[in-house]
C-alpha cells in the first residue's frame, strides 16, 4: 500500500512490473478516500506517449521503484486515464476490470483474511483466497 504521506516519493518512480522489468515513469498519483494512493498513471513507451491507469492497492515502493503485480503487456494495454487531476467511477472500474478486479465498491472477501483476493483465486499464499476454507471460520 502506498500511504498518504509517501505518494509525493512515487511521483516520478520508475514503474516495474511483476517480473522486475520497466515499465515506465509515475505520471500522476490518484488517491482513495483514505488519502492513500488508489491508482497511478504510467507514462509508457519510448518518450512517454502515452499513459496507462493502474490500479496499486497492492503495490510497493522502495524509495526508487514502484512494484506492480501486473505483467508489462497488461500495463501497457490498460486504459488511459482522462483529462484532468481527478478520476471518475468509470474511468477507476474500465482500469479495475482490465487487471481482473471487482469493481470499486464490491465484495473484498468473507473469510476475515487481509490477503484475501477474490479476483485472482489462487495466486496467494495458502488460505488466501476464497477457494481454500470456504466454509469454516475465520481465525480469531
Amino acid at each position: 500500500m502506498i500511504t498518504k504521506s509517501m505518494i509525493h516519493e512515487v511521483e516520478n518512480a520508475t514503474v516495474r512490473d511483476r517480473d522486475g522489468a520497466s515499465v515506465g515513469k509515475v505520471a500522476q498519483v490518484f488517491p482513495a478516500e483514505d488519502g492513500s494512493a488508489a491508482f497511478v498513471s504510467v507514462a509508457t513507451g519510448l518518450f512517454g506517449g502515452h499513459t496507462a491507469l493502474v490500479p496499486v492497492e497492492d503495490a510497493t515502493f522502495d524509495g526508487t521503484d514502484l512494484h506492480v503485480g501486473y505483467a508489462k503487456s497488461a500495463i501497457k494495454g490498460a486504459p488511459s486515464p482522462g483529462v484532468g487531476n481527478a478520476l471518475s467511477a468509470s474511468e477507476a472500474n474500465a482500469a479495475r476490470k482490465h487487471f481482473g478486479l471487482s469493481p470499486s465498491g464490491k465484495a473484498t472477501g468473507d473469510m476475515g483474511d487481509p490477503h484475501e483476493n477474490l479476483d485472482q483465486a489462487g495466486t496467494g499464499p495458502a488460505g488466501a483466497d476464497d477457494t481454500e476454507g470456504a466454509g469454516t471460520t475465520p481465525p480469531a
